[in-house]
C-alpha cells in the first residue's frame, strides 16, 4: 500500500490547521479594534446631541484600522472555502457594521445602507444574493448591525434626558418607529435574525416609556 496518500492528506491538514490559527489571528485584532472604537462610541451616551460629532470624529481612526483588520482577514480567505470559515468571523464582522450603523445615525439621523457600509469598511455587502467571488459582508450581518441600532437608540433615549437634552427622545422615537416599521416588512427566515427582531419591541417600548414620562412631566408637549 502506498502510504504517500496518508502523507499528503496530513499536509492538507496542517496547511489548514495553520490556516484556522492565521484566521483566529486576524479575527483577534478585528475584534480588539472594535472593543476599542465601541468603547470610544459609547460617550455618545454621556453627551448632548450638539456634542457626538465630536464623538464619531474620535473614532475616525478606528475605522481605518477596522478596515485593514478585515482586508488581512479577507486575503486568508478564498470564495470557494468563504462558507467553509464564515461562522468564525460572523460575530466580529456585525460588530464592525454595527459601529458603522451607530456611528451614521449620530452623524446624520438616517440609517446605514449597504453603500455606507462598504464606504467605511471597504467592504461589499452582498445584497444581491450571487454566488461568492470575494470576501463580502453577509446581508445577514447588516440586518443584525440595524438591529442592534435599536438597542443604541433606546439607551440613548434614556441617557439624552439624562444629560437634559430632552428633544432628542422625540427624534429618536420617529426614526425607531419608522425603521420598525420598514423591518415589518422584511419575511426573516432566519432562526436567529428573526429572534433579534422579535426583541426589538422591547427596546421600542422602553423609547415610548421615557416619552411617557416627559409627556406627564409637562416637560415636552
Amino acid at each position: 500500500m502506498d502510504v504517500q496518500v496518508f502523507v499528503d492528506l496530513q499536509d492538507r491538514l496542517d496547511q489548514e490547521s495553520t490556516l484556522r490559527e492565521d484566521i483566529k489571528s486576524a479575527i483577534t485584532e478585528l475584534n480588539k479594534t472594535c472593543r476599542l472604537a465601541s468603547a470610544k462610541l459609547a460617550k455618545a451616551h454621556s453627551v448632548p446631541k450638539s456634542q457626538t460629532k465630536e464623538v464619531t470624529d474620535a473614532i475616525k481612526p478606528q475605522f481605518e484600522t477596522l478596515r485593514q483588520n478585515i482586508g488581512t482577514l479577507s486575503n486568508l480567505i478564498q470564495p470557494v472555502t468563504f462558507y467553509k470559515y464564515h461562522d468564525m468571523w460572523s460575530n466580529a464582522i456585525q460588530s464592525a457594521c454595527s459601529l458603522v450603523v451607530f456611528a451614521i445615525y449620530l452623524d446624520d439621523a438616517r440609517l446605514a445602507t449597504p453603500g455606507d457600509i462598504q464606504a467605511y469598511l471597504s467592504c461589499r455587502v452582498n445584497t444581491e444574493n450571487t454566488d461568492i467571488t470575494e470576501f463580502v459582508i453577509t446581508l445577514e450581518e447588516y440586518l443584525n448591525a440595524i438591529v442592534s441600532l435599536f438597542n443604541e437608540l433606546s439607551r440613548l433615549a434614556v441617557n439624552s434626558v439624562i444629560v437634559n437634552d430632552i428633544q432628542r427622545p422625540q427624534e429618536i422615537s420617529t426614526f425607531a418607529s419608522d425603521l420598525y416599521a420598514g423591518f415589518q416588512l422584511l419575511n426573516l427566515k432566519n432562526d436567529n435574525l428573526r429572534r433579534r427582531f422579535d426583541s426589538i419591541k422591547y427596546d421600542i417600548k422602553k423609547i415610548e416609556e421615557v416619552q411617557y414620562d416627559l409627556r406627564v412631566r409637562g416637560l415636552i408637549s
